[in-house]
């Protein structure tokens, strides 16, 4: 007895996983699918809540602000001005205001004390010297400066800092330019 199995013309396929593969494949797509359309009315009642919220919020804008009263106006333009003040001097640049300050201070002059006087715009410096004319060099310096103008010595005095070392106190005021 003889068997020939012919191979070439025979299709050997296992229909079954072919059809458990397919049926995956139709379950994962439909819970994409069914996840994709949550996510989408999901995302649509959203978008509709926000147009909502956005007209009512355009409604609220759109109406007429209430008067407020002169005497409460005073008051909330007072506080907008001390404020306002308050945000000035925070950022006002005394990093640039030291540096300034700094080139047109000579050798031999020592600065002890800044008073600035926001009422007045002007600048007190108190310090030494080791002799008045490092003080005349300092006022000359101050007033070539494009930083410090109406420069005045208020006062000097020469006085011992120790039993060795004799030197000149005094006092400038000036305006300084805002930045």
């Amino acid at each position: 007895m003889r068997f020939t199995i012919n191979l070439a013309t025979k299709t050997i396929l296992n229909y079954r996983r072919v059809d458990r593969a397919c049926t995956i494949a139709v379950v994962a797509l439909g819970i994409l699918l069914a996840g994709n359309i949550g996510l989408y009315s999901w995302n649509l009642g959203e978008m509709r809540r926000l147009d909502a919220e956005t007209t009512e919020v355009k409604h609220r804008l759109a109406r007429p602000l209430p008067p407020i009263p002169e005497k409460d106006q005073a008051g909330i333009l007072a506080n907008i001005t001390f404020y306002n003040d308050i945000i000035k001097r925070k950022t006002y640049g005394w990093l640039a205001f030291l540096e300034k300050l700094e080139a047109a201070t000579p050798d031999g002059i020592s600065v002890t004390r800044l008073l600035p006087d926001r009422a007045k715009g002007s600048l007190a410096i108190e310090g030494w010297a080791r002799d008045f004319k490092a003080v005349e060099a300092y006022l000359a310096m101050l007033e070539d400066s494009k930083t410090f103008y109406d420069v005045l010595l208020l006062s000097h005095k020469k006085e011992a800092l120790w039993e060795q070392a004799k030197g000149v106190r005094f006092s400038i005021s000036c305006r300084v330019k805002e930045q």
